[in-house]
């Protein structure tokens, strides 16, 4: 029995393959630009992970700084950090500081218990953050 391509068929995969053509083109040209190959290039692409615990509400872990864990990290331009709300209580991840106020590059909003929070940072720099709900959780993200 042979299968005929309807053209609604045919112009819904059409899209799809010119998509995935240049999605590829573009992690090509990154590649390139970074002298690596493309599967290198994939490879290094790293998610960190930062965990806030559940002694993170307890004001007592800025003087012992585990209030995230790590409370600072060293990343390269383009990659992930992911935080997990390992506590039992809301938190925020919020870039900027409670005495500044935020600075507007992230911004979490609640993050319930057991949820997650990534965040790619696309520049290089230093990036302090706080909960907004207890402001005595800072970290830190450094980006090279």
């Amino acid at each position: 029995m042979k299968h005929k391509i309807s053209r609604i068929g045919l112009l819904a995969v059409v899209p799809l393959l010119m998509t995935t053509i240049v999605l590829y083109n573009i992690d090509e040209a990154y590649a390139y630009e970074r002298g690596a190959t493309l599967e290198e290039t994939k490879d290094a692409f790293v998610e960190t992970e930062i965990s806030i615990p559940n002694e993170a509400s307890d004001i007592s872990c800025a003087e012992s700084g585990s209030c995230f864990l790590p409370g600072e990290v060293t990343i390269g331009v383009g990659e992930s950090v992911t935080w997990h709300n390992d506590s039992g209580v809301i938190h925020t991840v919020t870039s900027g500081s409670f005495d500044d106020g935020p600075d507007g590059v992230f911004d979490s909003s609640i993050i319930m218990s057991g949820d997650t929070f990534t965040h790619t940072f696309t520049e290089t720099g230093q990036f302090e953050y706080f909960c907004s709900i207890h402001p005595w959780m800072t970290g830190t993200v450094i980006v090279v």
